[in-house]
């Protein structure tokens, strides 16, 4: 049986929108990427706080071994996608984070690419179009491509490269600081 004051504790807030501030839709073309096996750790945020907080990965949460460091890959235009999202049945829902991109060009580099971490877990990082940055995976629970589809396109001007989706069975986090590609 439940605790009578287990949702005590859960934030009270307002979520107000001024219809004449600007939210860009859309992420950025420069997805950020590490391995899990370069990462020592990732502190999370404890869940107190406002609402906020409780998703955001305070500067230098993310700890990488010595020597490691984030790699980029070049992202379509208008093509890719952010989404958090829930699973589970009523009383037992989870947050899932899901990351839809398509990477351009189906040559040797890209098909290797999947084929590389078709099965590796890694952290993914992407700004959105307004200059968050969200981190999907951590050491925790790791991201993983759940598919991806590579193609030349039929026509001359049919796009060419790889549709990839990544997921984590993790909740999606906003970093608070910044995150470097190294070279």
């Amino acid at each position: 049986m439940a605790k009578e004051n287990c949702f005590e504790n859960a934030p009270h807030e307002s979520l107000d929108f001024c219809p004449n501030q600007e939210v860009k839709g859309g992420v950025s073309v420069r997805l950020l990427y590490i391995p899990e096996a370069f990462v020592d750790r990732t502190t999370l945020p404890d869940g107190t706080g406002d609402l906020a907080s409780r998703i955001t990965i305070a500067d230098g949460g993310i700890v990488l071994k010595a020597d490691k460091g984030f790699k980029g890959i070049d992202v379509m235009v208008d093509e890719n996608e952010l989404k958090s999202t829930l699973v589970g049945n009523k009383g037992n829902k989870k947050s899932k984070a899901e990351l839809e991109v398509y990477i351009p060009g189906f040559n040797a580099k890209t098909i290797a690419f999947v084929d590389s971490y078709k099965n590796a877990p890694a952290i993914y990082a992407i700004a959105d179009a307004n200059g968050t940055i969200w981190v999907i995976g951590t050491k925790l629970n790791p991201a993983y491509l759940d598919s991806a589809d590579g193609t030349t396109g039929k026509k001359y001007e049919d796009n060419s490269g790889i549709a990839v989706k990544i997921s984590a069975n993790t909740k999606l986090y906003k970093y608070a600081g910044e995150i470097v590609e190294v070279e």
